[in-house]
């Protein structure tokens, strides 16, 4: 990982090119759990969700419900993985700090996670000494954890998700307004 830096230090100085940290309000009752840092987006700007078109199409639906300043965002893995895509290596190197956020999150009131795709579901669930198969990820699934921890699960907001039509805008609506309900940050309609 180290060598990946250095050298795109060299071909990107002006990169943030380090482990990106969870960005947003510490107080807020939801936690947006990523996966990890884009070539040309976290890894650049040193902001989860910050310059990709994941971020955009994340950040449009949080105006839309009128929480951008209401949340905190994270990633399951904190630095830029190989090839763009982690492994269950770089998932298990970074889960001593996603336990770290996760314990701080978990007391507050109506503490709820909204974890984007299924490899962030996996490394919450580890982060939180859970069982898989005692929570399945489904896009739209709410999961009661022990202690009355929230965990609203959406497929990832990706560029391939978004053109295969895997995951459409409305669709992620819909989870990001339950996951802001749940957390007591809007309202239920009607």
């Amino acid at each position: 990982m180290r060598h990946q830096f250095k050298n795109l230090r060299l071909s990107h100085p002006e990169y943030w090119n380090a482990p990106v940290l969870a960005s947003g309000d510490v107080q807020s009752s939801l936690l947006v759990v990523g996966l990890a840092p884009g070539m040309h987006g976290a890894n650049r700007t040193g902001v989860p969700f910050t310059g990709d078109a994941s971020g955009d199409l994340i950040f449009k639906v949080l105006s839309t419900l009128g929480i951008s300043e209401n949340l905190l965002i994270t990633n399951a893995v904190k630095c830029l993985p190989v090839q763009n895509n982690p492994n269950a290596n770089e998932v298990n190197n970074c889960q001593r700090f996603l336990k770290v956020e996760l314990e701080q999150h978990c007391q507050k009131p109506s503490a709820t996670i909204f974890v984007l795709g299924g490899v962030a579901h996996k490394a919450v669930l580890k982060a939180l000494g859970l069982r898989l198969k005692d929570y399945p990820f489904a896009h739209g699934q709410v999961n009661l954890l022990p202690n009355n921890l929230q965990m609203i699960s959406s497929y990832h907001c990706s560029r391939y998700n978004t053109q295969t039509g895997r995951l459409t805008e409305s669709m992620f609506l819909a989870a990001t307004r339950l996951a802001a309900v749940k957390a007591g940050l809007i309202a239920t309609k009607g």
